[in-house]
């Protein structure tokens, strides 16, 4: 498979399972620990490191690794621009699910 073509499904698996893990870790953040607020702190912390390993995970799977240092860093910084911008138009469009939702509950 091109890398283009990986890096295509790595971007569309982010997409999937960004949101389901942030929507899990707050269940059980609010259902386990009794929204404290330290407990918020500590599943923000949770979320955070699960990102960060998940597009880790995404980068070493999707992107190619190359001899020069040059390319792999420009492989790099469009990746996580790529990542950037996949998560920013997930985030909005969740969150313009959910104040539809709001709207049209009341």
């Amino acid at each position: 498979m091109k890398t283009a073509k990986r890096l295509a499904l790595g971007v569309l698996a982010w997409v999937t399972v960004v949101p389901l893990v942030e929507l899990l870790f707050l269940w059980l953040g609010t259902s386990v620990f009794f929204a404290s607020p330290e407990a918020s702190r500590v599943i923000l912390y949770v979320i955070g490191a699960c990102h960060i390993g998940m597009a880790a995970l995404l980068y070493w799977y999707c992107v190619p690794s190359v001899p020069h240092w040059g390319r792999r860093a420009a492989y790099f910084v469009g990746f996580v621009a790529l990542l950037m911008v996949a998560s920013a138009v997930v985030v909005f469009g969740v969150q313009l699910l959910v104040a539809m939702l709001l709207m049209f509950w009341r």
